[in-house]
């Protein structure tokens, strides 16, 4: 790494920086040593002074103690910069062996974008992503492409992946401080594009040893009230889905078992994306959404046993407050990474969700997990394949008949458990999750007969991992049709379980109808002719080539230049 890209400053607070100039640094790294105090807050104002206009900003820390950091600069809002943030990159570099819980590798990189709010043309975002490529893994059994692309190989650049927002091809080493590693320097100057660009960072040292806070309800922060009809309802917490509102279903619970009930809770809200659902508004206020979802973390909170477990499921952006206000009233675990990302493509691409895993104070928690080497015990969950192998099926099957079934420890990265690729899988819901995760998380953290809640039921997968596995599970849903959707998956197992003595929603054998032309037969002869012309092809000489296909291009692509934009991989 070039010694001149950056320099860097270690301190205690901002005291270190009030010598640079104002906007003199296109990119700062903040190497966070400690939790958010009055001193971290005034570094964090003097990274902010130092850094251009549309430059950018990375905090680098432990996943517990980023999202305050993160928390405290989106929300600031002064005249002259707002701070968008972008990312949070998720970074396998940890080789800390585990301990007691899952293998800690994850540390986080939060990205913010420097904004003038005075300025109405937006700066770009200066990210030389197209430039940096991550080289495509192989799997040791099948020697097949490790990520799988969905039957859209002929769209792999040869020249290796971009990068997503999870950096797994990054050197292990053991951590034993704060400051960023070289690696992760040298990955940050790799992606900022222009000449002349020069980079600070900053390493906080810890100013002195900061008590732990109090794993209470912070002052000011009341309970939400009680509606006087649900303090006096019957409540039925045995395999039921409840149709109505999870806040004042919470409430009622929280109100007849204060001692708590509930062995996990696990939550999938909607993610403020505008997403098509039928009773619920997905497109609200940034603040109407984090008080709302504030509401139901803290019922969660409240009705967990103690050492139960909690686990909510969010994109990074609103993960990072919903861990703020879960800090000061659980036992924080790990931000669980799930790489997800299915279809990687030539740009920076976000590809994980938070999985945000929490504790409750008060009895030792339930981890039901078989290490490396160890004999199973029970249904615990057995430590996942290395990830030098595929996930395929017919690969899977023929290592391990041969033999070939090393495995590594289970860590706060996931990137073996796959989203619902196929409509056959997947019911009438826009965000429904893969039984497997529901399945490794309840059987992770509860016993046979534990009780399981999840106050977003959607299409019931929730409900259904929780009865195939012995669990009993209450759920609420707002939709009729989704309690209905969920209602008919249970009464189908049951029916199924009957017969055959397995636990199975049956489903129906789907086809479709093929069209004589497929977007894989157009790509491909696309880059082909790409390739014997040394450039793109003209709409001309694809007519000479094949009188039809442009035609069957016209029937498939909303335009012809999305086709067109195909050729490029051939070319690189």
């Amino acid at each position: 790494m070039p010694k001149s890209f950056w320099e860097q400053i270690a301190t205690t607070s901002g005291q270190a920086l009030r010598s640079l100039p104002p906007e003199s640094r296109a990119v700062v790294v903040l190497s966070a040593g400690a939790e958010l105090d009055a001193e971290a807050e005034a570094l964090l104002e003097d990274c902010v002074r130092v850094l251009q206009s549309g430059g950018l900003l990375f905090i680098y820390g432990l996943p517990r103690e980023l999202p305050s950091w993160a928390e405290h600069l989106a929300r600031a809002e002064p005249e002259t910069w707002r701070m968008i943030f972008k990312y949070w990159i998720a970074l396998d570099i940890d080789d800390a062996p585990r301990s007691g819980f899952l293998k800690p590798v994850h540390r986080g990189l939060v990205l913010f974008h420097k904004k003038d709010p005075r300025r109405k043309t937006p700066v770009p975002l200066p990210l030389n992503a197209t430039e940096v490529k991550v080289p495509h893994r192989f799997c040791a059994a099948c020697s097949k492409n490790v990520k799988d692309w969905g039957g859209k190989k002929h769209l792999m650049n040869p020249k290796g992946a971009a990068p997503s927002d999870v950096w797994r091809d990054l050197p292990k080493t053991r951590l034993h401080d704060s400051a960023a590693p070289d690696c992760v320097l040298e990955r940050i100057r790799a992606l900022m594009a222009g000449e002349g660009v020069t980079g600070l960072h900053i390493i906080q040292l810890p100013p002195r040893k900061l008590e732990r806070r109090a794993l209470l309800r912070p002052a000011g922060v009341q309970a939400p009230a009680c509606p006087p009809d649900t303090r006096k309802r019957e409540l039925q917490l045995h395999d039921e889905v409840h149709l109505g509102d999870c806040v004042s279903f919470l409430d009622g619970v929280a109100a007849a078992h204060p001692e708590g009930v509930f062995d996990l809770a696990f939550a999938d809200p909607p993610y403020n994306l505008a997403k098509n659902y039928d009773k619920y508004d997905d497109a609200r206020a940034a603040q109407h959404y984090q008080d709302w979802c504030n509401q139901w973390l803290d019922g969660m909170a409240r009705t967990l046993k103690p050492g139960g477990s909690l686990f909510v499921l969010n994109l990074p952006k609103w993960a990072i407050p919903h861990a703020a206000f879960l800090n000061a009233r659980l036992e924080f675990r790990h931000w669980v990474v799930w790489d997800a990302l299915g279809d990687p493509r030539g740009k920076f691409m976000p590809a994980h969700y938070a999985l945000l895993y929490y504790t409750k104070p008060g009895a030792k928690p339930v981890f039901n997990y078989t290490p490396p080497g160890k004999r199973a015990a029970g249904d615990a969950v057995l430590s996942p394949d290395a990830p030098k192998y595929c996930l395929r099926a017919s690969c899977l099957r023929n290592r391990k008949a041969a033999g070939d079934d090393a495995k590594v420890e289970l860590s706060d990265i996931w990137s073996d458990v796959h989203r619902i690729k196929h409509k056959r899988d997947r019911d009438a819901h826009p965000c429904q999750l893969p039984e497997k995760l529901m399945e490794r998380i309840i059987r992770l953290t509860t016993n046979r007969g534990g009780l399981v809640f999840d106050p977003f039921c959607g299409a019931g997968t929730t409900a259904i991992a929780a009865r195939k596995l012995g669990r009993h599970f209450v759920t609420t849903e707002c939709d009729a049709k989704y309690v209905r959707i969920t209602k008919e998956k249970l009464a189908a197992m049951q029916d199924h379980a009957d017969m055959f003595g397995e636990f199975v929603v049956p489903r129906r054998s789907t086809r479709r109808e093929r069209s004589f032309a497929t977007k894989k037969g157009i790509e491909t002869f696309l880059q082909q002719l790409a390739q014997k012309l040394g450039r793109v092809p003209t709409e001309e000489e694809i007519h000479r080539s094949d009188g039809e296909m442009l035609a069957a291009i016209d029937r498939i692509y909303p335009n012809r230049g999305a086709a067109l934009k195909r050729c490029k991989i051939g070319l690189a």
